[in-house]
């Protein structure tokens, strides 16, 4: 391929354009998943899986204590 004028350039300018902008969506979207997943004081994922799990913990003890009660009658 040759490029005689400089009319033969706007098609792979424009190709090398929508492939950067692929490039930095990725990197953006990445990055906004990646912050979802760090602690951050209660809204982030993490949080609230943390939050799930002592829920689950709490309701362990307690059926457990339960079965224990019944189990002393």
């Amino acid at each position: 391929m040759t490029i005689d004028n400089p009319a033969d350039l706007i098609p792979i300018i424009g190709i090398i354009t929508a492939l950067l902008a692929g490039i930095g969506w990725i990197v953006k979207s990445q990055l906004a998943m990646q912050r979802a997943f760090q602690p951050n004081g209660g809204t982030s994922v993490k949080d609230q899986l943390n939050r799930i799990e002592a829920d689950v913990r709490e309701v362990r003890t307690k059926v457990d204590d339960h079965i224990t009660w019944h189990l002393s009658d």
